[in-house]
């Protein structure tokens, strides 16, 4: 049985897709993995498959899972999440090494957001690799977050406009940040997803309910080449909230 996450990437990643080949979920899937997945080669099975492989198989897993949270002590349930696992050496069936949630809502790319979350799953696959070999000292993600943060101002952030808070406007944002901001439509970030630039973050804001009367608010920057996680804020409020002062202040520190 393969001890380290490092000797498991080096064997293809298998994704377990939807016994039914035209589901709607294993298009997205394939697509999203087929153009943005670069960590290790890939293979695909079916959930019949999957669940015929001995607990001795030394593979990394991808699947996609409803009403689960991305981490297997975690205390957020989200619709919808894909993650990585790994059969255990110590007789538990599944061990997860990192996971992401479809971040959407009704009326949004579905496509799109599963897109995100590939990105996202990789991004955090790799610093889990950081931190088993000890390169350039990661002890958490929230410290490589920070360092990241030093080069942010050398790119352009992309902010779609219904994403900024309503009191936010450029001549507020150039007084909290001196990094360079484009404001945008949604479509726009789209686009730079597709396109991949090497000079572009973008931001991500999700809004979701957990009850009549609460909200999760999760704030992202992603770089656009590569997908990786700059910088992420989440927080619960009473209302859906966008990107604010606080976010840019953050990021100008």
């Amino acid at each position: 049985m393969a001890e380290t996450l490092a000797e498991r990437l080096e064997q293809p990643l298998v994704v377990v897709l939807a016994d039914e080949w035209d589901h709607p979920i294993n298009k997205e899937i394939t697509h999203a993995i087929s153009n943005y997945w670069n960590l290790n080669e890939v293979h695909y099975i079916t959930e019949s498959d999957y669940q015929e492989i001995p607990l001795s198989d030394n593979n990394c897993f991808l699947i996609y899972q409803k009403h689960q949270s991305v981490e297997d002590e975690g205390t957020t349930v989200y619709s919808e999440v894909i993650r990585v696992v790994g059969f255990s050496a110590s007789g538990k069936r599944v061990r997860n090494f990192a996971g992401a949630p479809l971040l959407w809502e009704e009326g949004e790319d579905h496509q799109l957001a599963m897109v995100i979350a590939v990105r996202m799953l990789q991004d955090k696959l790799q610093f889990a690799l950081f931190s088993e070999h000890g390169e350039a000292g990661f002890a958490y993600q929230t410290e490589r977050i920070q360092q990241k943060n030093a080069v942010v101002k050398l790119k352009k952030l992309y902010i779609a406009a219904q994403d900024l808070e309503d009191e936010l406007d450029f001549a507020s944002i150039r007084a909290l940040y001196d990094g360079e901001v484009k404001i945008v439509d949604r479509s726009y970030i789209d686009k730079l997803i597709s396109e991949a630039p090497e000079d572009a973050l973008y931001v991500v804001v999700n809004n979701r309910q957990t009850s009549g009367f609460t909200y999760v608010n999760t704030k992202m920057v992603i770089d656009a080449v590569d997908g990786a996680l700059v910088y992420k804020d989440e927080n619960m409020n009473f209302e859906p909230k966008g990107f604010d002062k606080r976010d840019f202040k953050k990021l100008a520190d």
